[in-house]
């Protein structure tokens, strides 16, 4: 009988646990940094710090994407999310390049406060990046 109350207080705790985590929207808000590009056979490319390409995430739709090899492009850009009924099935975000009039779709495969995998369906990679800070208010 003690061994049934100590299982139902973990799954308790675990529970509490899962469900004091920050909804997704929020956990996708920040300062990131690509540290990775993946192709879906495992093969990664690993990007230098502090040279990666920056990705910033704030509230309500707006993103910049900042590359160190382009310093005067700065892209301010449009995001939407959508967490339900998806092509994918899954969380995605799709970055829209207004004056360069194309969108690029992401499904979200993991976020955390400290990384943001993001799967490209087109190009079938994974982008891996590291949480740098949060999004100014």
């Amino acid at each position: 009988m003690a061994s049934m109350k100590k299982i139902l207080f973990s799954l308790a705790v675990l529970f509490l646990l899962i469900s004091c985590q920050p909804p997704l929207q929020e956990r996708i808000l920040g300062i990131w940094e690509r540290t990775s590009v993946c192709t879906a056979d495992g093969q990664c490319k690993n990007s230098e710090p502090g040279k990666a390409p920056k990705l910033s995430i704030f509230r309500p739709g707006l993103a910049i994407y900042e590359n160190p090899e382009d310093p005067e492009n700065q892209r301010r850009i449009e995001y939407e999310f959508y967490e339900k009924e998806t092509k994918s099935r899954e969380p995605e975000l799709i970055f829209r390049f207004l004056n360069l009039g194309f969108d690029i779709r992401y499904i979200v495969k993991k976020a955390n406060k400290e990384t943001l995998e993001l799967l490209n369906p087109d190009l079938n990679n994974t982008e891996v990046y590291k949480k740098l800070g949060p999004a100014p208010e």
